[in-house]
């Protein structure tokens, strides 16, 4: 047996308002088409619903057993409707963004912060990993949107272009670099370097920039920690190119010196990353809107 929808909400509105005429207006049907949905309902149960006494209506002990139950679905269907509604004007819903550590603290805030004030009513929440980890996770669908540093991409990811960050090259302050006014990509020739894991973004971006410029790095560690470069860096360990941002306080406290190459800036591109081909939730289409 299967509850047609319909049938049980002509049943239902009938019954709380003991009128076949009143259940009609409220459906903006006719009043045969409320008869009908009805007796339909009570052939399918093989059960009667209403006893009849002049043009009034009463439930028998059956239709009030199933009035109990229709209250509840029906409840239940306009909370539906509610929150659903809010997912669409975007006054509910959730948004999962995947990043890196280094951009979840020094890009993002920002970027939520103004996605948050339009939209307050979204709940974010704020995923980290590798570049690589978060593009693969977008592909399984266990983030609506990424935002990572440029890596060879997959055929299945949309890529959205969205900002150049700065990098830099990270000096202990006793190092020969430190006081030379200049230092081009050809002096890292030899230089011990610590780098950030397999499948970061950045690392992509930098080993491919030294190779563009002929050098071969020379990796003495990788690391996932950018902590635990920078105090690497700092004990005279090696060299490091590090985003900006993560070291102007050990820069201010004279920790370390941040470079610039004489060839220019280092700059990483950073992308958002979403699933192609597939129909983007309204909070994650916002966000989209917001950074293109």
């Amino acid at each position: 047996m299967r509850i047609n929808l319909n049938q049980l909400r002509s049943f239902f509105l009938a019954a709380r308002e003991k009128s076949i005429t009143k259940a009609a207006q409220a459906l903006y049907v006719t009043q045969p088409a409320i008869t009908m949905q009805i007796k339909s309902l009570e052939k399918d149960l093989d059960l009667k619903l209403f006893t009849r006494y002049g043009k009034g209506l009463d439930l028998t002990d059956a239709g009030r057993v199933l009035f109990g139950y229709a209250e509840r679905i029906f409840e239940i269907v306009e909370e539906m409707e509610y929150v659903l509604k809010g997912h669409a004007d975007l006054s509910a819903g959730s948004l999962v963004i995947g990043t890196t550590r280094s951009f979840a603290r020094h890009l993002m805030p920002r970027l939520l912060s103004r996605f948050q004030e339009q939209y307050p009513g979204v709940k974010v929440y704020l995923k980290v990993g590798s570049s690589t980890k978060i593009a693969d996770g977008v592909m399984a669908y266990e983030y609506h949107l990424g935002i990572i540093g440029r890596i060879p991409f997959r055929s299945k990811l949309s890529v959205v272009p969205f900002s150049k960050e700065e990098f830099c090259l990270a000096v202990p302050i006793n190092h020969r670099f430190a006081t030379q006014k200049t230092v081009c990509f050809s002096d890292l020739k030899d230089e011990p370097i610590i780098i950030r894991e397999d499948g970061s973004g950045s690392r992509y971006a930098i080993l491919s920039l030294l190779s563009s410029y002929g050098v071969k790095a020379s990796v003495l560690l990788e690391a996932e920690s950018v902590e635990f470069i920078k105090e690497y860096v700092i004990q005279g360990r090696g060299v490091s190119f590090l985003y900006k941002p993560e070291i102007r306080l050990e820069a201010q406290l004279g920790l370390l010196k941040p470079l610039t190459l004489k060839e220019g800036p280092i700059l990483v591109q950073t992308d958002v990353v979403f699933p192609k081909d597939v129909d983007l939730n309204p909070a994650a289409k916002a966000f989209l809107r917001l950074v293109e």
